[in-house]
């Protein structure tokens, strides 16, 4: 006689995605709910970046209006103006890498913490089953409690 399926194990079967569909962070497959939106850090980074870009645009601007203009400028000042945009150039350009490197950090602790609580509930599982560990039922687990 063939086996009759249920509407849950068709509903079940439907939300069921390959491994290859499934977001990764760190190289861990992990569920939807787990991944993190962090849109706002990247848009903070290209903030920093196209602020970057602009100050270096100032420079080369500047510089040409002052070798250019009909005004005598000292070139020491034109200089010291000039390097003064170019190093707060490059600290905005490296907030924005600073920013980029705390978003891919953040990924990977993300990743650690989902696969030491993976390993956390086999190990309890495991010694449960065997006997080591009491069974405790899941409504009074204090590391399931926030």
């Amino acid at each position: 006689m063939p086996q009759q399926t249920t509407s849950d194990e068709h509903v079940g079967a439907e939300h069921r995605r390959e491994p290859e569909d499934r977001p990764t962070i760190g190289g861990v497959i992990v569920r939807e709910e787990d991944v993190e939106p962090v849109k706002g850090i990247r848009a903070v980074a290209w903030l920093f970046r196209s602020m970057a870009v602009l100050l270096l645009l100032l420079m080369v601007i500047q510089i040409i209006s002052g070798v250019t203009g009909t005004v005598p400028l000292s070139i020491g000042v034109l200089f010291a103006e000039a390097v003064r945009l170019l190093i707060f150039a490059g600290l905005l350009w490296g907030a924005g890498d600073l920013a980029v490197l705390w978003v891919k950090s953040h990924h990977d602790i993300r990743a650690t913490r989902i696969l030491v609580a993976r390993l956390a509930y086999i190990a309890r599982a495991r010694g449960e089953a065997e006997g080591i560990l009491r069974l405790t039922d899941q409504s009074s687990r204090a590391d399931r409690e926030l």
